[in-house]
């Protein structure tokens, strides 16, 4: 289990994977939890143990490498004979796939998201032909959508940090005033 620090460095590390010890234990420090440097080190020493970290990466402006085309794929599946081993061919292909980003299987009306970056948008849509020439006898249903990306990354949470949000947010809500529509 992790405890309240523990979540609190492991957000620093998510942000910014790169920031020295120094740097948290200052941050931490400005919002009142005081820890050791030589503290922080044997705490960031078991998340690793643990495998809660698994590891640390950088963090890229798509755009700016030239990967322009974010693009978001679902899928949902039908089920020939052969069904289970056609599904873990195309698992194997999304996990080896150097485009595809994230892959998940889901619950609802589709079976299967994607999130994938390209260089350009005919590479896009020579992925999208093949992918459905190679796995178009479990596709039912294939539907993409080309994203303008305004966030990517992600942080632990717990209740109260989301219900603070929300009431902030509600406050700010009811401080602006409201536009009626024709003016």
């Amino acid at each position: 289990m992790i405890d309240e620090l523990d979540r609190k460095i492991l957000n620093m590390l998510i942000a910014d994977g790169r920031q020295s010890n120094r740097v948290i234990t200052r941050k931490l420090a400005e919002e009142g939890t005081r820890i050791s440097e030589r503290g922080l080190g044997k705490r960031i020493a078991r998340l690793e143990r643990q495998r809660i970290i698994t590891g640390y990466t950088a963090m890229v402006d798509m755009k700016k490498v030239e990967m322009g085309v974010s693009r978001l794929v679902i899928v949902k599946l039908s089920s020939p004979k052969n069904f289970v081993e056609r599904l873990e061919d195309m698992k194997q292909y999304l996990k080896d796939a150097p485009f595809c980003d994230f892959s998940a299987r889901s619950d609802g009306g589709f079976d299967w998201i994607e999130l994938k970056f390209f260089n350009n948008t005919e590479q896009a849509n020579k992925e999208a032909d093949l992918y459905r020439t190679w796995f178009g006898d479990i596709i039912e249903d294939y539907r993409s959508y080309d994203l303008d990306v305004y966030k990517f990354g992600w942080q632990l949470f717990q209740e109260n940090d989301f219900n603070n949000f929300i009431q902030s947010m509600q406050r700010k809500s009811e401080e602006k005033p409201m536009i009626k529509v024709g003016q």
